[in-house]
């Protein structure tokens, strides 16, 4: 059994005044502004002494862990926002069965950096490595392989958490279960979370065997998704939205698989081996690309990257497969320091719709077709597999879902967020759903559509019991939960 030291924390007086300062902060995608009390806790005494005089005095209290939501899931306006990153310590690792006990704070990161040299990996990582636990278990994350073992939740063992009334439960399949499965996904709305604890893969390569697949429209790469199932580990398909007719939806899939180790030991178990690339070509710093990428959006040029993309992806399908570190298939987003800032300065807006397999064809045609009549093409679309997780909120399919990143301007704004309203309409009236972590555009109405009868009765009540003042909120929960045809969804309690 390892034990990691916990080390020593003391706060210079400049970091303590930057304990709770009124900031700005925003949403992943930079188009989701506010402003509120930022308070970065280091220990379960300053947790519930904040919440417990938050409730005291009517106000609201929001957690943060690495601000990866794209949309107002984390922003808190005129209220506290709690930042749990200094509390990342990892409080144990069993080598033997790859369980490990965590902080909140602690990112995917230090956690695979952590468990890559014994052997194991997170069996469910993002697109980022900077996500952190909890805020993984609060969203209930997926990643390439959702298709196969599932989302986030279904490793997690257990958790403590510390409601607003200042219990601190622990939480597992057989205690507390009701808030096991609400808090899993329940966007950290029912307390904050102190510890989790997480079962871990064991992997014997630090490499994974990738087949590129070049797929002419949208048709062939969900059915070449849906028959490659059973024997990849991990899938994705990159989408070219700009394509229209019979190449609509054509794209690039990638097919991974485990493999044995090529050596023993195999040297790319290893931190410093799995890390994302620094440089272009070996030669560039990925550092220096931005100011290019942000040439390329600004200047109407990525319907021809996504064609050039295309023909790129044909010669590469064209190829043997080939070995990749498990951090560099997985961590695209982290590619790319600083990439936000090519689609500055009104940022991105991600709309993700989750469709069960018999409507998805249907229903992402409609999308793309409705995006290229409004002149509002996404610059990137990504298409993975899905399965249902059994948790009480959520938004699992056995179906794909379709995750289009938009360009956010001072002048297309107000029309891309009427349109991906118009848009949610369709997905939900064909049985689809939505994420909360890429959410920015649901209203109360299809916040509703979005769960399965009974769910949000039922999660209303457990926060009834566990947060009696309400004071846990985020921004995008008043919006989900504001008034409906003059009946409030939500009531404020106190």
């Amino acid at each position: 059994m390892h034990h990691p030291e916990p080390g020593e924390r003391s706060a210079s007086a400049d970091e303590e005044r930057a304990m709770h300062e009124n900031e700005e902060l925003r949403g992943w995608g930079e188009s989701t502004v506010s402003r509120g009390l930022v308070h970065r806790v280091e220990g379960t005494a300053q947790l519930a002494e904040l919440m417990a005089s938050a409730g005291g005095r009517g106000e609201t209290v929001a957690f943060r862990g690495g601000g990866r939501s794209y949309g107002d899931a984390a922003l808190n306006t005129g209220g506290s926002i709690v930042e749990l990153g200094r509390l990342d310590r990892i409080l144990e690792f069993d080598s033997t069965e790859g369980i490990a006990r965590v902080e909140p704070g602690v990112t995917i990161a230090a956690l695979w950096r952590m468990s890559i040299a014994h052997g194991f990996w997170p069996y469910v990582v993002p697109g980022t490595m900077h996500v952190t636990i909890g805020g993984a278990l609060s969203m209930n994350i997926h990643g390439k392989n959702q298709y196969k073992v599932g989302s986030f939740g279904e490793y997690v063992r257990s958790f403590r958490l510390l409601t607003p009334s200042g219990e601190e439960l622990r939480c597992s399949r057989t205690e507390n279960a009701d808030l096991f499965h609400a808090a899993i996904g329940g966007m950290g709305l029912l307390g904050c979370i102190l510890e989790v604890e997480l079962q871990l893969k064991r992997v014997s390569s630090g490499r994974l065997l990738v087949h590129a697949r070049s797929t002419r429209d949208l048709g062939e790469a969900m059915q070449a998704l849906d028959t490659s199932q059973a024997d990849s580990d991990y899938m994705v398909g990159w989408i070219d939205c700009y394509a229209r007719g019979a190449r609509l939806g054509r794209g690039l899939l990638h097919l991974a698989q485990h493999v044995p180790a090529q050596e023993n030991p195999d040297p790319f178990l290893s931190p410093a081996r799995q890390d994302v690339p620094g440089r272009a070509f070996g030669v560039v710093p990925l550092a220096w690309l931005w100011p290019g990428l942000w040439l390329t959006v600004h200047g109407r040029a990525m319907r021809w990257v996504n064609m050039a993309k295309f023909y790129a992806g044909i010669r590469e399908a064209s190829r043997p497969a080939y070995l990749q570190t498990h951090g560099a298939f997985h961590f695209l987003l982290d590619y790319v320091p600083g990439w936000k800032k090519a689609l500055m300065p009104g940022g991105l807006l991600q709309f993700q719709p989750f469709v069960p397999k018999e409507q998805a064809h249907a229903v992402y045609t409609h999308i793309m077709e409705r995006c290229q009549r409004e002149g509002l093409i996404p610059y990137l679309g990504v298409l993975k597999r899905h399965r249902p997780a059994p948790f009480l909120m959520s938004y699992y399919v056995d179906g794909y879902s379709l995750a289009l990143d938009f360009s956010v301007t001072g002048s297309n704004r107000e029309r891309l967020w009427k349109l991906c309203r118009e848009m949610a309409d369709h997905v939900l009236a064909h049985g689809g759903r939505f994420y909360y972590a890429k959410d920015s555009v649901l209203t109360p109405e299809q916040f509703r559509a979005n769960h399965e009868p009974g769910a949000i009765e039922q999660f209303l009540a457990l926060k009834a019991r566990v947060d009696p003042k309400n004071v846990l909120q985020t921004d995008q929960w008043r919006r989900l939960t504001s008034p409906v045809q003059g009946s409030p969804l939500i009531a404020r309690a106190g």
